[in-house]
């Protein structure tokens, strides 16, 4: 069941809305209501060295969206449907290799390293892609430390602590957020993973989410409920047909939302990623 942040429902709704503007929960899609965004995402990462690497990140999105909005114009619930699909920006990023040593902290491996990392986003989706959802519209830029030791030679850890700056959207006529400041992120991921079958196979899971600062319009007013949420668990399992996931791997996931404030919400999130070293 799919859910949408009961502002949403309020704000399209007004009067008729079954829940008050302030009631500030996730509800249930009201009857002929839906979303469906399909991500799909190709990353390519080439060592300049062997600490240094740099990296480009091309996601890309097919939405398909029905809901109710209020028409100012007539002063009711109107309905709006769209269908877009895009490239949501460009990532570039450097990745530098800050610690390793396979007898390291915590008496674990940790060859694979400590990682600081940065990334930038290109704005270059169109302003009709910004408005349908798809690019932010904002140049931003990402901190991430991400880290990969082995207690044993089956059993590690791998996981990440990030900041965004998600930055200003720019200036696009008739869109309601041009000008605003959006609310820095901050997010997290934990996943402990277990290796056997002489490494050709893994499991892999953990917690994973994120929070949000709130929105600020072009004046500097703050966006009322705006700082929003998700926190979830992730279950993938993986095969490494060459013994190691850096050599090649492919996964097939789950994630499964236990605390959200998201505009729309799924109740779980299936993720097939694979990757492979040249």
């Amino acid at each position: 069941m799919r859910k949408c942040y009961s502002d949403e429902v309020w704000k399209a709704l007004r009067d008729a809305s079954p829940y008050p503007a302030d009631h500030d929960e996730m509800v249930d899609l009201p009857e002929g209501w839906h979303q469906e965004v399909v991500k799909t995402a190709l990353g390519l990462e080439y060592g300049v060295i062997d600490r240094l690497s740099v990296g480009l990140f091309l996601p890309y999105v097919m939405k398909d969206l029905k809901r109710q909005v209020w028409s100012k114009k007539v002063r009711k619930a109107t309905w709006k449907e769209l269908r877009d699909r895009g490239f949501e920006d460009i990532w570039v990023s450097i990745k530098w290799l800050a610690y390793s040593n396979p007898q390291g902290l915590f008496g674990s491996n940790w060859e694979e390293g400590l990682f600081l990392a940065l990334s930038y986003r290109l704005s270059v989706s169109s302003d009709d892609d910004v408005k349908n959802g798809i690019g932010s519209g904002a140049r931003e830029f990402k901190l991430v430390l991400l880290f990969h030791p082995h207690f044993t030679e089956k059993s590690f850890l791998c996981g990440d602590m990030w900041y965004h700056y998600r930055g200003r959207v720019r200036e696009i006529k008739g869109f309601t957020k041009s000008g605003w400041n959006l609310g820095d992120r901050f997010g997290y991921r934990i996943f402990f993973g277990y290796e056997f079958l002489n490494r050709k196979f893994a499991v892999v899971g953990g917690p994973q989410g994120w929070i949000a600062q709130s929105n600020r319009d072009k004046d500097g007013r703050k966006i009322e409920d705006s700082h929003m949420y998700s926190h979830g668990v992730m279950v993938k399992f993986r095969w490494q047909p060459f013994g190691e996931e850096e050599k090649g791997s492919i996964d097939l996931g789950v994630r499964i939302p236990y605390s959200n404030k998201t505009t729309f919400a799924p109740s779980f999130v299936p993720i097939v990623c694979g990757r492979i070293k040249f």
